[in-house]
This record gives C-alpha cells, sequence and structure tokens, in this order.
C-alpha cells in the first residue's frame, strides 16, 4: 500500500510480462458505487473496466450461456470451474454499473459482480533505517535456536507483482512453477522464472523468507520456507518503483487474485511444496467481494493458510481481501513497537488480527539490492514467515492452529487482551516455535547475540541485537566496546551500522556489546569485518 501524503492508493497492481502475447497497456479503472463500512464514512468502490464475474444458473450449459451472452455483446474470457463462476468481457466502452444491470436481467445469470480493484499495501523509504530491528522485536533470533523452517514441508505463495527470479537471496528458494495472471480477465500465463512488474513482490518475498545463514544480505523470517511467485500485475501497468504515473495505474483485480488463488490450491500438499500459506499484501477500502469470498473460501477448506496486509489508510476498518471471512489479517507496529500511524483498525482484528513490524523493514530488492520498506504489506509477510516456522515445527497442525499458535504467543500491546488496533498482538516467533517445540525456560540464559555474526558492514549494513526470551525491556540500552573497554557507540535501537558515536566506520576486530535495562544485564561478542 503506497502512503505518500494522503492515506495513500495502495495499489499491488499489474505485471503482466507478456510473451506472444501484446503488452497491456494500463489497467483502466471507474468508480462504481459507494460502500459503507462498518464504523466509518462510506468509501466509492473502485473497479476494472470492461469486465464482471458471472454465475450461471444451475442446469445452464456452457453453449447456450455463450450464445445469450454473445447475442448481448459480451464474452467470456475465462471460467473458474472450482470456483463456479466466469470472468466476462464487457462489450467495448460500456460502463461497468450498466454492463452489471444488463447481465443480472438476463435469465441465463443467477448473479454478477464487478471485478474490483486493488493496489499495493506500501510505503516506500529510501533508507535503510534500523536494518532488521523488526527480527530482534519478534525475537526471530531466539526462535531460530530450535526451528529455522524446513524446504520441504512450507511453501510462502507471494500473490504480488512477481518476484524478481534473479536475486541471488530469492533464487535458490523458488519452487514449482511462476505463472502470471490477468488483471482483466483472469487468465494464466507463463511467468517462470518469475520478472518483477515492480519491486513490491521481491521486499515482501525476502521479509517472508530471504535465504539466511549465509554472510550476506538479509535474513528471511523462515530460512527454509520456499517461495512461489503468483504475478498478478502487469509489467506493462508498473514502474519499477510501483508508482502511480501517467501510463500507469499499476493496478490489478478480483479477477487476478482469485485465478492465483485458484492456481495455488491444488499445490497444497505437494512434494514440491509442503504446506501453503499464501500472502496477498494488496489492498481495497470495501467489504470482500462475493467471488473473491468464494475462491477465499475454497482455499481454506483445501487446508491453506493465508494472510493479507490490513491497509495503510488509517482508517477504522480494514482492507480487502484482509477483511474476507478465513484470512488473517496483520496490521503493522513502528520502531517503538506502537501501532503505526497508517495501520487500519477494524473490530475484525480482535478476532483474527495480529501485528509486526511494518516500518523501515530492511529486505531484498528488485535488481539484486536490498532496500528499506514500510507498510502493512510487510508487516504481513513477515507474520507469514512466522507462520511457516510453526508450521515447520508442527507439520500435523491445521491453519487455525497455526493462527491459535500465532495469537497465543503473541506480545500482548495497547489494551489488556485482544483489541481492534492490535489485534492480539505483535507477533513473537520465539514464543509461537515454543509453544510447539520444547524450548529452555524463558530468561535461562543471560547472553546478548546479534546477527549476522561475524557482521560485514558493506554487505549487510546493519547487525541487529536480540536478548534471551524474557529479558525485561524497560529502559533498554546497548553500548558498544572495543575488547579493552573503550566506548564505540551507545545506540538508539537494537541495530548497529559498524560506526562510532562521531560516525566514523569502525576497523576490523572483535566487539563486545552490553545490553542493560532498568531490571537486567546481557553482554555479547560482535566480529566485524571490513
Amino acid at each position: 500500500m503506497t502512503l505518500s501524503g494522503a492515506p495513500a492508493r495502495l495499489l499491488l497492481a499489474g505485471l503482466l510480462c507478456l510473451l506472444a502475447v501484446p503488452r497491456a497497456a494500463a489497467v483502466k479503472t471507474e468508480r462504481l458505487h459507494r460502500f459503507a463500512a462498518a464504523g466509518g464514512s462510506p468509501v466509492s468502490v473502485e473497479v476494472v473496466s470492461g469486465s464482471a464475474l458471472v454465475r450461471f444458473k444451475a442446469g445452464i450449459s456452457s453453449a447456450s450461456a455463450s450464445a445469450a451472452l454473445g447475442a448481448a455483446g459480451f464474452s467470456v474470457a475465462t471460467t473458474f470451474e472450482l470456483f463456479g463462476f466466469s470472468a466476462v468481457r464487457l462489450p467495448d466502452g460500456m460502463p461497468v454499473a450498466a454492463g452489471l444491470d444488463l447481465l443480472k436481467n438476463m435469465p441465463q445469470v443467477a448473479s454478477a459482480d464487478p471485478n474490483r480493484a486493488y493496489r499495493l499495501r506500501r510505503n516506500p523509504s529510501d533508507t535503510y533505517a534500523a536494518s532488521q530491528y523488526a527480527l530482534a522485536r519478534m525475537q526471530a533470533f531466539g526462535a531460530w535456536e530450535y526451528e529455522t523452517g524446513s524446504s520441504s514441508r512450507v511453501t510462502v505463495a507471494v500473490v504480488d507483482t512477481g518476484i524478481d527470479g534473479t536475486h541471488p537471496e530469492l533464487a535458490a528458494k523458488l519452487t514449482g512453477i511462476s505463472r502470471r495472471f490477468d488483471p482483466n480477465s483472469g487468465a494464466e500465463l507463463p511467468d517462470n522464472p518469475p520478472t518483477p512488474a515492480c519491486n513490491h513482490a521481491s521486499r515482501v518475498a525476502g521479509a517472508a523468507a530471504a535465504v539466511s545463514d549465509n554472510a550476506a544480505g538479509v535474513a528471511g523470517v523462515s530460512w527454509g520456507a520456499r517461495l512461489l511467485s503468483l504475478k498478478i500485475f502487469d509489467d506493462a501497468d508498473c514502474t519499477m518503483n510501483c508508482d502511480d504515473e501517467p501510463g500507469n495505474s499499476c493496478t490489478t483485480g478480483d479477477l487476478a487474485i482469485i485465478a492465483a488463488i485458484n492456481y495455488a490450491i491444488p499445490k497444497h500438499n505437494l512434494a514440491d511444496y509442503g504446506k501453503i500459506v499464501l500472502n496477498m499484501s494488496i489492498g481495497e477500502l470495501a467489504g470482500c467481494s462475493a467471488p473473491l469470498q468464494t475462491a477465499v473460501t475454497n482455499a481454506v477448506s483445501a487446508g491453506l493458510l493465508l494472510v493479507a496486509a490490513a491497509g495503510n489508510s488509517g482508517a477504522g476498518f480494514i482492507d480487502s481481501p484482509a477483511n474476507c471471512t478465513g484470512v488473517y489479517a496483520v496490521g503493522a507496529t513502528d520502531l517503538q513497537d506502537q501501532l503505526a500511524s497508517f495501520s487500519n483498525t477494524d473490530t475484525l482484528m480482535i478476532t483474527k488480527g495480529l501485528t509486526a513490524p511494518g516500518a523501515d523493514i530492511f529486505t531484498t530488492d528488485a535488481g539484486g539490492g536490498y532496500a528499506s520498506a514500510t507498510g502493512t504489506s510487510f508487516a504481513s509477510p513477515l507474520t507469514a514467515g512466522a507462520a511457516a516456522l510453526v508450521w515447520s515445527a508442527a507439520p500435523s497442525y491445521t491453519p487455525a492452529q497455526v493462527f491459535d499458535v500465532l495469537k497465543n504467543s503473541a506480545d500482548d500491546l495497547g489494551p489488556s487482551g485482544p483489541d481492534r488496533s492490535y489485534g492480539f498482538g505483535r507477533v513473537n516467533a520465539y514464543r509461537a516455535v515454543c509453544s510447539v517445540l520444547p524450548c529452555r525456560a524463558a530468561g535461562a540464559e543471560k547472553k546478548a547475540a546479534a546477527y549476522p555474526n561475524p557482521f560485514r558492514p558493506s554487505v549487510h549494513h546493519f547487525a541487529a541485537f536480540k536478548t534471551a526470551e524474557g529479558f525485561g525491556t524497560a529502559g533498554m540500552k546497548i553500548t558498544v566496546y572495543t575488547p579493552e573497554g573503550e566506548l564505540v557507540r551507545k545506540l538508539d535501537g537494537m541495530a548497529w551500522d559498524g560506526k562510532n558515536d562521531s560516525g566514523a566506520p569502525v576497523a576490523s576486530g572483535v566487539y563486545v556489546f552490553l545490553v542493560k535495562t532498568d531490571s537486567e544485564t546481557a553482554v555479547g561478542k560482535l566480529a566485524l569485518i571490513r
């Protein structure tokens, strides 16, 4: 969800690298009607022009349905047998509202819905501010002592703008056959190895499952989980920064999302995929559409675990698809472990919501590099990665049981108990993993650790620090010293860029760091290599 100034037009939009197919222009949209969201002011619904989702009445054959549609100027673009409806093209120039009215009055049609538009849930940032503080906040370092994720057990399916399949920290994690889906028709097209319509999916994928423990780059929450790229945006409709510029809308529709879900369902539990956690860092401020809910319900029934970004509008209700029944919603916390100002809230968070760090998340970027990214788009894959850890540790669990582990182990923030802002709390990967595996007693060690170690500033940019589960956090301060006890740096957060208090790079060597709170103290060592 892009957040620039106003609450953002969060488009997780278009990427179709069409091979022999002509390159599509920007996805065209229009406003259809107004949706009165519970607890919020009415908002208009943006829909993809020229298409609709139609369910035909029982007993109507495909041939008779096509003939009736053709006589009225419509045509069937794609049929989703599993979900029981078809993508229908409207006559050229016909407004969606008029097309829906005509379709609903046809005797062969049971229902007709618009192809709703969706945008990215991201808030781009140019700085590397805090590196991977999020991993320390989520206690991922402690979790990794017991579970790093199994490549044979879990895949995170990224329904997004397409992962950069050449990135050194993502390429080896890809599994199966990556696909792309037309936002206008839902048509399935090749995209293997996957290519990025813009950088969003590559950042999302890195947060969930970048290659880890390889002395380079960044770490994903689940070291072992595989990645599946399901591209629902058109290359010709997005700039690399996912901007909405003249000639580009960077938008996708219900049809592409539904097609991606349709593709993922039969892959669940296959040898090349294992369990599938499906991440959707996309959204639209509206209710869940009936066709999308049908697809989600089928995915849930098939055993997939679905998570989605709550949205970046600072609104009093969460986005679709996060508000669809069966999808777990993820809001964002900031560097102070408070609800991010842009994160949507909703009473739905009380029953199916979690939060995770979503500000300045240091992750992989399209083009082989790294970047800092902000938005609920990045809180969602951090949660998906934590779910992958739990599912790897407990492969017999159902998706509901995995979510129960995450919600019952989360750090309760805000008012006591689940609430409309934080849901069940901010995800704690260590406590989640130790809910299903035998771990040492909380607070059994009084040592601090750093990751990566050794730390190469030119490669990693930042080293993040962690303490044992149960270690008090009130008044926490981290100080770096030479082995001789000379002060090097007093840190403001839980990450170090390899510079001293004067801002100058320090020399290669071993450094001692002291983590001190109002009640406890822990010490660790970090090797820095230039």
